[in-house]
């Protein structure tokens, strides 16, 4: 931008500022050079240096200049951290940034000045040497493209996002033929993140069931001649909403895309044909990629079906670039493969049907050529103008196949409507992606090798999102191999690994030549991943011998020089069989004389109410011992009865216990209780608080591993309360205050 400055009441010309700016530019550059000549160099320099000041000064002076030009290298979208490179790095550094600038400046003075002008589209069309035989003939693919075509992704209003980071969000903002209002959920991962979004017409999809005069026997329109139908050519938003108010007439409407994809990362839709009864429309889907929405209104109609032909890409492709979503579609492809057809391509149904040869040369054309060439028009047209018809046949065969039962065609309606329940996913990079491109492939790497191909796909996946071009453009999947099997050693090395050379290949040729000689530097073994496993010949670890191999059922592209059983004759299989007789069989008759044991059954009532006097018994015995310890620590004990030892028996399970006579009753009773009589007042050492606290904790601990489990009185368990139980302790405890 060119900035007039007023003098004396008069605007200056714009050539008069530039020349300013540039005389004043001049002067600065002179002058920061007159100052770096005065620096001391040499001898001299090695003088200043001496001196601690001096160092001081000019380290502070350098990290200034560095911090302007690590700015300067941000603002230019230069990258790379000046401040840690060396000196070679920082001058390439500098000399990239002064090169993108300079560039600018002309291309920006060259439009001021009216010099620089659209470059005119030249057509190029290129015939394909490999034959393809259709239906009996041969026909020559043509590969149609234009030199000087702009990008159209530059004029797109709302830019690509191609980050490996964030997935892909619908940009749908109206939602007519709604059951469930328009909301766009977002699904979130294990670690929180967005991984996805909700389909918005997913709750009118589940809901959806064809309208019955879809599913009824149709009568066959044969469609007229291409040149008796007329075209719509629509490529302005003043003719959309005539466009819709038309379609919005037909029961149903025939659709299909063209895309690309060599020149974008993620492709984008280039045209799409629309075809009912009468007419035939052609929309420019790059001039009116924002607009397009409106066509929701038709293409969600619920009572107009949409026919496709192998829609599983063009429902992603609606999303992706235009907002739209479909609902009611009928898929020719699905009813061909459903009809069991010796092909399912359109060509084959346009044969089948119309007895039309279709046109196929222009398969790999360029659709981003504006204006479209007469040749393109026709082709994209062709695709359906007679798909309608084609419609009409196909529904009343899969009627006729169905004995006129309507489960054929609706299983057809039902795998279309899933179809339209796909999602758009945008491609994500993980650190395993390079192993499934390497598995496709028959080479065998070792770790040099595959890390110069895991590093180069990877920087080859950056720059193609970066740069908004397909992996193919940056470096095809043949070159990448090429340079990873190589590892050649110098930059010209690399060049001639690639012909021809890729253009972002020779503009990050220095980064490569780093990845190449990174991967030189690692040491030499032979690495085996997981995924080639499974294609190495398993000759020498699987043992040929055992009756679980079967080397004759292995699956296709195994090798063929795998051990198999006729070229092994000196195996011999020794087979030992031994008579066992079944447990088990309807053939044996029973044995009458072997009467089958008698098991009486015991119901879980009866068999707690037999346990109930066991535990009465124990918690009775458990009563008795509670009892005399409580005696023993009262200060003046009552009158304890008299306990009359037995001789000790060693128990099985090793611990010991004594019987004792209590009121003329045996008990049980452990040995720690029968081993000594302790004193009334024993004679304990103080113990500090620390020690006090330890102790009873034990005592808690101890107390808790020998709780008998058994003497728990299940009578406490049937409607009795713990108020009870507290009022018992608390009579207890009132008799020693």
């Amino acid at each position: 931008a060119v900035e007039e400055v007023p003098q004396g009441g008069k605007e200056t010309a714009p050539e008069e500022s530039i020349e300013d700016l540039t005389k004043e530019g001049l002067g600065k550059i002179i002058n920061a050079t007159k100052a770096s000549i005065a620096l001391p160099a040499g001898a001299s320099r090695d003088l200043y240096t001496a001196q601690p000041s001096f160092i001081r000064v000019v380290n502070q002076e350098s990290d200034k200049i560095l911090d302007i030009l690590s700015k300067i290298l941000k603002h230019q979208e230069v990258k790379g951290n000046i401040k840690r490179r060396d000196n070679d790095e920082k001058t390439d550094l500098i000399l990239e940034c002064n090169d993108g600038m300079l560039e600018r400046i002309n291309s920006n003075l060259d439009d001021l000045a009216g010099l620089k002008k659209a470059p005119e589209v030249v057509l190029v069309q290129t015939e394909v040497s490999k034959k393809r035989v259709s239906f009996g003939r041969e026909s020559e693919a043509k590969l149609l493209t234009a030199r000087n075509i702009l990008r159209p992704q530059v004029n797109f209003k709302v830019p690509v996002d191609n980050r490996n980071s964030t997935p892909f969000e619908p940009r749908i903002k109206w939602k007519p033929n709604s059951v469930k209002p328009l909301a766009v959920l977002p699904e979130y991962g294990e670690d929180g993140s967005i991984v996805s979004y909700l389909h918005p017409y997913e709750t009118e999809l589940n809901r959806f069931e064809p309208p019955e005069h879809q599913l009824k026997k149709s009568t066959v329109q044969r469609p007229r001649d291409l040149s008796e139908t007329p075209l719509v050519f629509v490529e302005t938003p003043e003719k959309l909403p005539g466009v819709v108010e038309e379609l919005m007439k037909f029961k149903e409407i025939a659709v299909d895309l063209e895309h690309h994809s060599y020149r974008s990362f993620q492709g984008f839709t280039c045209l799409m044909q629309l075809s009912t009864r009468e007419k035939d429309y052609i929309i420019d889907t790059l001039t009116l990629r924002e607009e397009l929405h409106v066509l929701n209104e038709v293409f969600t109609h619920p009572d107009i079906v949409k026919v496709f032909h192998g829609a599983d890409c063009d429902i992603e492709w609606l999303q992706k670039d235009l907002s739209l979503y479909v609902v009611n579609m009928f898929d020719t492809h699905q009813a061909a493969r459903r009809l069991n057809f010796a092909r399912v391509s359109l060509a084959y149904l346009l044969k089948h049907f119309c007895q039309i040869e279709a046109d196929k040369t222009f398969q790999l054309a360029d659709w981003r050529i504006r204006p479209l060439p007469e040749e393109l028009v026709a082709y994209a047209r062709q695709d359906t103008h007679s798909l309608l018809f084609i419609y009409d046949q196909l529904r009343n065969e899969l009627l006729k196949k169905a004995n006129f039962q309507t489960n054929w065609l609706k299983s057809v309606y039902q795998e279309s409507t899933e179809i339209c329940k796909k999602r758009y996913v945008k491609l994500k990079l993980t650190p395993d992606s390079h192993l499934d491109l390497y598995t496709r492939s028959k080479k065998n790497f070792d770790n040099r090798q595959l890390f110069a191909f895991r590093e180069i796909f990877q920087w080859r996946d950056g720059v193609a999102r970066e740069e908004d071009e397909s992996c193919g453009y940056v470096l095809p999947n043949h070159m990448l191999f090429y340079i990873a099997e190589m590892l050649p050693r110098e930059m010209q090395g690399i060049l001639a690994c690639c012909n021809p050379v890729p253009p972002l290949v020779r503009q990050h040729l220095l980064h490569l030549h780093k990845i190449v000689l990174k991967a030189r530097e690692q040491p030499l073994e032979k690495m085996i991943v997981a995924e080639e496993v499974t294609r190495i010949a398993p000759g020498t670890t699987i043992d040929i011998n055992s009756s679980l191999y079967c080397p004759h059922d292995l699956p296709a592209g195994c090798p063929e020089n795998l051990p198999t059983l006729l070229n092994h004759r000196e195996i011999e299989c020794e087979v030992k069989l031994k008579k066992i007789s079944p447990s088990v069989t309807v053939f044996a008759v029973p044995d009458q004389r072997k009467a089958p044991p008698k098991i009486s059954f015991v119901s879980p009532y009866q068999r707690y109410r037999a346990v109930i006097p066991i535990a009465e018994e124990e918690r009775r015995k458990a009563q008795q011992l509670e009892e005399l310890k409580k005696q023993k620590r009262r200060l003046c004990p009552e009158e304890v009865p008299e306990i009359k030892k037995e001789p000790q028996e060693p128990s099985r399970g090793g611990k010991r216990s004594s019987d004792a006579i209590v009121n003329d009753q045996k008990v049980k009773v452990p040995r720690t209780e029968t081993q000594r009589e302790q004193p009334i007042f024993p004679e304990t050492p103080k113990l500090s608080r620390k020690q006090r606290k330890k102790k009873r904790k034990q005592e808690t601990e101890q107390k808790l591993r020998e709780f008998d489990y058994t003497s728990v009185d299940f009578g406490k368990f049937q409607g009795g309360s713990r108020s009870q139980e507290r009022r018992g302790r608390q009579q207890y405890a009132s008799q020693f205050r």
